[in-house]
């Protein structure tokens, strides 16, 4: 794939559509590994349809409903989900919930094999209640360079300040270094660490006031 020619001043963050099919392929992307035990299954295919199928639904952690997209000429770049970690929290159940119905015996059996993975997501603790959480994020890599992540970033850390919390925080994987480098040179420090079965992750937050 080839770059996008468009410029900075061009990008514009928008709520997230519900029909946005590079949106739930982004909070797809986001997620790498983790997407396999939530949607069941390691099939392409599979995995795609669950995650267009939270997009477009409400209620559960991965939908358009708590997303923003950073789009330029009507053409979705990037994607970022975030939340105060309280409603997080509670978003938990409802999308194993949805997960569940969209996939039935096909989730059940895929965990059964891969138990450790799912219950290493389910009972990880992603940040404290204090803060704003920056769940997904993820830029189309033909767009890399145009700065989308530190743009999404941005806006979040202002939805945060928006609803009154003075911290955002996300997760990142350890071996994830151009993320790393990304999140501490705009202010992310490492708060912790999730040490899981299949999950490798620094948690870390953001003063922003």
């Amino acid at each position: 794939m080839g770059t996008i020619n468009i410029s900075k001043e061009a990008i514009t963050i928008i709520k997230a559509d519900a029909g946005s099919a590079v949106g739930a392929r982004l909070n797809q992307m986001a997620l790498e590994y983790m997407a396999y035990p939530l949607a069941g299954s390691e099939k392409k295919s599979i995995v795609a349809g669950t995650f267009r199928k939270l997009w477009k639904g409400q209620g559960n952690r991965f939908s358009h409903q708590y997303a923003f997209e950073a789009t330029a000429s009507g053409q979705t770049l990037g994607i970022i989900t975030c939340y105060p970690v309280p409603l997080l929290k509670r978003l938990t159940w409802p999308t194993i919930k949805q997960l569940l119905i969209h996939r039935k015996l096909g989730l059940i059996g895929y965990n059964l094999r891969h138990f450790k993975s799912l219950y290493s997501m389910i009972t990880m603790k992603e940040g404290e209640d204090d803060e704003f959480h920056i769940g997904t994020i993820a830029a189309l890599p033909e767009s890399r360079g145009l700065g989308i992540g530190s743009r999404l970033l941005a806006f979040a850390e202002e939805q945060a300040v928006l609803q009154g919390f003075t911290k955002c925080s996300l997760t990142v994987r350890k071996e994830n270094e151009l993320a790393l480098k990304l999140y501490k040179r705009i202010g992310y420090r490492i708060t912790g660490e999730i040490n899981k079965p299949a999950l490798s992750l620094f948690r870390m937050a953001k003063v922003l006031v």
